[in-house]
C-alpha cells in the first residue's frame, strides 16, 4: 500500500506493526518546524494508536484542554490526539483545519476514521470480515492483494450527470469513502457505524447592524484562514488569476508577510495568453502581485492545451474526476517544486462561498433595502435577458412563497412535483430524463442511466431542504457542491505527486459557518458580483484590483484545443470506446455531434465527463 503512494512521503515513510495492527504514514511536511509531520503516535496507557494526515489550525485549544506543556513543538497528530483522549465523542467536532486521522483502540478492539468537515484530506476504507484496509488512496486499497476490482456504475452514471458525484459514493464496488464531517467507527467482527460530527445549522443566524460588520467579521475569518495555512516553509506559492478568489488571498498573504514575523514568502503561477487575449488576466495578476512584491511566473496557455499532451492528462485511479487544465496544473507545480515551494495556495470554493448567483431580493425586502432591491432586479432582468414581470415571478414572488410555506407544505409539494415529472426512481421514464439524470448529455444512453438507479434528488438538495430560506438553501447546494469536493481533492492528488500540500483558505469551515449564518443579500448580488468578499479585504488588497477583479473563463483554450490540437486524440478516444463497450453511450451519436461542434454548426457541448471518463478507462480498465 506503501509503495502504490511512494511520492506522498518525500519527507521519509514510517511503520508501525505489532500484533495485528499495522500502519505506515507517508510524509509531506509543509511546516518549517516539524510539527506537521506524520508518524505513527502510541498512547501505551490507553491503549491508543493514532496516525493523522493533518494541519491543524487550532493548536491552542487543543493544547489547552489536553493540558500539554510544550504545545509549541507538539506535532498536529500529537495534539489531535490529546483533544480525541480528553472530549470524547465531542473530538472530531472540535478538531479545526484540513485532516483525515484513524485511530485504533486496542481495549475496545475498535477502529476510528475520521475526515475534516470540508473534505480536503481524503480517506478510503474498506472492510472484510477478517481485516479493516484503510489510506488516502483508493489506489492504494486496490494494491492488496485480494481485493477485487469491480467498477461501480452507479458512480459513472453520476460522473456522466454533470460530474456531481456524491461523497461517499467511489467508482469501485467494495471500497468506502469517509464522507467530509464523518466518523467511521469499526468494532472488530462488527460492522461499520457511521456517525456525523459536524454538519453547519440550518438555524443559525447573525444579525449585525450594517454590512460593514459582515464584512469585518469575513476578514477576520480570511485573514486568520490564511495565516493558519501559512505555517509553511518559505517560500508558498499560489495559483493566481485575476478574479476575486485567489487574488484575496493572495492579498491577505501579501499583506501578513510585510506585517507579522514569520511569515513566508509568495510566488505566485499564472496563466498568460497570447492568440486567447480575452482569457487573459495578466493586468489584475500583476495589480496584486506588484503592490506586495510577489513575483510572478507565468505559463503561456498555448504550452497548455488540454489533450494535446497524453503524459499531461494522465488521469488518477481513484476516479475520473479531471481537470480540462490539468497541463496547467502540472507546470505550475513543477516549476514551484523546483523553486522551493512546500505549498501551493488556491481559491477553489471562493466561488461557491461568496458567488454563484444565489440572489435575495427578498432577504432585501425584509431588511427594508427598497432602492438596493429596485437596483438588484433591474440588474437581474439585464443580466439574464427577462421581461420585469418575469423577473418579479421568479426572484422575488416565487421566493417569498417558498419561505412562506411552512416545510412540510415545501416538501410534500417538492414530492408532488417529482411524481407527476416521473422522477420517483430517478431514472429515464418513457424517454423522458428527470433528477440528476437530466444534467447527462444526449449521447449518454437512456438504458444506462435506468439501470444506474440514481435517485430523484441529489444528496445536497436533499439534505438542503433543512434550510428555511430559499437564498440560504441554494447558498448549502453551492458550498457542499460534490463538483467542487471533486475538484479539491483532485488537486490535493496532483500536488501531492509534485511533493506539494495544497492550501484552500476559502475551504476553511469557520468560514462556510459564517457566510451560511449570513443574510444572503450581502454575499452576493447581480449589481455587484461577491460583494461581500470585495468589501472584506478594502485596505488590504489595491483598490484598483478589487474593482477590476473579475474571472474570465478560460474556457474557449479547452474549445479550441478539441477543433485544432486535441482534434485527432479526441477522434481516436470516441473510436472503439470503452465507454460505449460498456454500454454507458452512444458512439455514433457523440461522433456525430463532435463532427457538427467541429464544423461550427454548435457552439459547445458537454464533452468533457466523456473524455476523461474514456482516458480513465482506457488506462486502468483495458
Amino acid at each position: 500500500m506503501a509503495a502504490r503512494a511512494a511520492h506522498r512521503g518525500p519527507d521519509g515513510i514510517h511503520y508501525h506493526c505489532e500484533g495485528s495492527v499495522g500502519v505506515v504514514c507517508l510524509v509531506l511536511d509543509s511546516t518549517p518546524d516539524g510539527t506537521g509531520t506524520c508518524r505513527p503516535l502510541l498512547d501505551n496507557d490507553h491503549h491508543l494508536l493514532f496516525v493523522a494526515d493533518a494541519r491543524l489550525d487550532n493548536r491552542g485549544e487543543c493544547a489547552s484542554v489536553s493540558h500539554r506543556a510544550g504545545s509549541d513543538r507538539a506535532t498536529d497528530a500529537e495534539l489531535m490526539l490529546g483533544m480525541l483522549r480528553h472530549s470524547g465523542e465531542r473530538g472530531p467536532e472540535r478538531l479545526v483545519g484540513d485532516f483525515a486521522y484513524a485511530l485504533w483502540d486496542d481495549r475496545r478492539r475498535e477502529l476510528r476514521l475520521a475526515r475534516d468537515a470540508m473534505g480536503v484530506r481524503s480517506l478510503y476504507y474498506r472492510v472484510e470480515p477478517k481485516r479493516v484496509l484503510f489510506a488516502t488512496e483508493a489506489a492504494q486499497i486496490l494494491a492488496v492483494n485480494g481485493v477485487p476490482r469491480r467498477l461501480n456504475e452507479n458512480a459513472v452514471a453520476w460522473h456522466l450527470s454533470g460530474m456531481q458525484t456524491p461523497a461517499g459514493c467511489v467508482f469501485y464496488d467494495g471500497i468506502d469513502e469517509v464522507k467530509p464531517g464523518e466518523e467511521v467507527s469499526v468494532p472488530a467482527g462488527q460492522v461499520a457505524r457511521v456517525r456525523v460530527f459536524w454538519r453547519p445549522d440550518p438555524e443559525k443566524r447573525l444579525r449585525y447592524r450594517d454590512e460593514r460588520e459582515y464584512a469585518d467579521h469575513l476578514r477576520e475569518l480570511l485573514t486568520e484562514a490564511v495565516r493558519c495555512r501559512l505555517r509553511a516553509r518559505s517560500p508558498a506559492g499560489i495559483s493566481l488569476s485575476g478574479g476575486v478568489d485567489s487574488s484575496t488571498v493572495a492579498s491577505v498573504a501579501g499583506w501578513l508577510h510585510g506585517r507579522e514575523a514569520g511569515v513566508p514568502a509568495m510566488r505566485a503561477y499564472s496563466w498568460v495568453f497570447t492568440d486567447l487575449p480575452e482569457c487573459d488576466e495578466s493586468d489584475n495578476v500583476h495589480r496584486v502581485a506588484d503592490h506586495f512584491g510577489i513575483p510572478v511566473h507565468g505559463i503561456p496557455a498555448e504550452e497548455t492545451c488540454p489533450l494535446a499532451d497524453e503524459a499531461a492528462n494522465r488521469p488518477h485511479e481513484d476516479d475520473p474526476f479531471t481537470s480540462m487544465f490539468q497541463p496547467f496544473m502540472h507546470r505550475a507545480l513543477s516549476a514551484a517544486s523546483l523553486e522551493g515551494v512546500s505549498v501551493m495556495f488556491y481559491g477553489f470554493r471562493g466561488d461557491v462561498m461568496c458567488g454563484g448567483n444565489v440572489n435575495d431580493v427578498p432577504g432585501m425586502l425584509r431588511a427594508g433595502r427598497w432602492r438596493q432591491a429596485r437596483d438588484e432586479l433591474g440588474a437581474l432582468s439585464r443580466v439574464m435577458s427577462l421581461s420585469s414581470a418575469a423577473t418579479l415571478r421568479h426572484y422575488v414572488f416565487q421566493p417569498l412563497i417558498s419561505d412562506l410555506l411552512p416545510p412540510r407544505v415545501r416538501i410534500a409539494g417538492r414530492q408532488a412535483l417529482q411524481r407527476r415529472r416521473g422522477a420517483q426512481a430517478g431514472r429515464v421514464h418513457h424517454g423522458v430524463r428527470a433528477g440528476p439524470a437530466a444534467r447527462a448529455a444526449a449521447h449518454v444512453r437512456d438504458d444506462f442511466l435506468g439501470r444506474a438507479g440514481l435517485p430523484p434528488l441529489e444528496p445536497t438538495r436533499e439534505a438542503a431542504k433543512a434550510w428555511p430560506r430559499i437564498a440560504a438553501r441554494h447558498r448549502y447546494i453551492h458550498i457542499v457542491s460534490p463538483l467542487v469536493l471533486r475538484g479539491v481533492m483532485y488537486a490535493e492528488r496532483v500536488a501531492a505527486a509534485h511533493g506539494i500540500a495544497i492550501a484552500d483558505p476559502w475551504s476553511d469551515r469557520r468560514i462556510a459557518e459564517f457566510i451560511l449564518a449570513c443574510p444572503q443579500h450581502y454575499v452576493d448580488t447581480a449589481v455587484e458580483v461577491k460583494r461581500l468578499a470585495r468589501r472584506a479585504v478594502e485596505g488590504i488588497m489595491p483598490a484598483d484590483a478589487i474593482r477590476s477583479a473579475s474571472k474570465v473563463s478560460p474556457e474557449p483554450l479547452y474549445l479550441d484545443a478539441l477543433r485544432r490540437q486535441a482534434h485527432d486524440t479526441v477522434i481516436d478516444l470516441m473510436t472503439n470506446s470503452r465507454c460505449a463497450d460498456l454500454g454507458f453511450i452512444d458512439e455514433a451519436m457523440l461522433r456525430d455531434r463532435f463532427t457538427r461542434f467541429v464544423s461550427g454548426e454548435a457552439p459547445s457541448f458537454e464533452l468533457w465527463p466523456t473524455l476523461c471518463l474514456e482516458l480513465w478507462l482506457r488506462r486502468y480498465w483495458p
